[in-house]
């Protein structure tokens, strides 16, 4: 790569980690909250797991062949509360969705026998999107992730202190998800516009 090239890229600016959006299937206060509470999150992991095949072509040159994609889990969020724990109770609502008595002695249910949800009630799709800052005020998106068939499978701890004065409460959602898919949707983007 010429001098010239790598000046014109990094005329452009480089990535930060800072801009990002996540859009859960949750109501909208903890929608609104999530955009600006939500204090981590990262696009997992995705392999291909090999296996070996012998030289079926090519006598004795041994290959490896693709055999699983794998996606790692979990897909984690850390969120800064609010007073009112609205994010927090709203991804409560949905983990009490998983199963019968996920909180016992809630809403009419009595006794402590546990009986799983059907699969399909419970997920839903999650949807994490990267953003980039376009010189000033306007944002574009150069790709976003969805989640397929997500639902969350821990809700961490509260941490209560009596000395941190000055702190903030944060917790972590730690969802398990099936696939997710890869949108470029900067790619996207310019090709509606070539079309248009």
């Amino acid at each position: 790569m010429s001098y010239q090239s790598v000046k014109a890229l990094l005329s452009k600016g480089i990535s930060r980690p800072t801009l990002f959006q996540v859009i859960m299937p949750v109501g909208r206060a903890a929608n609104d909250q999530l955009e600006f509470l939500c204090k981590t999150a990262s696009v997992p992991e995705v392999a291909a797991d090999t296996i070996v095949v012998n030289g079926q072509e090519s006598l004795g040159v041994v290959r490896e062949q693709v055999a699983l994609i794998t996606y790692a889990k979990p897909f984690s969020i850390t969120v800064i509360s609010d007073r009112d724990y609205t994010v927090y109770k709203e991804m409560r609502k949905w983990f009490d969705t998983l199963s019968k008595n996920a909180n016992p002695n809630q809403s009419g249910s009595s006794g402590t026998s546990q009986r799983p949800s059907y699969y399909d009630t419970v997920t839903r799709t999650i949807t994490l999107k990267k953003l980039e800052q376009d010189g000033g005020e306007r944002y574009f998106e150069p790709f976003e992730i969805q989640f397929n068939n997500a639902y969350p499978v821990r809700i961490g701890e509260i941490g209560l202190d009596s000395e941190s004065m000055d702190a903030k409460i944060e917790f972590q959602i730690d969802f398990t998800y099936e696939t997710y898919t890869f949108n470029d949707r900067f790619n996207l983007i310019n090709a509606i516009g070539s079309f248009l």
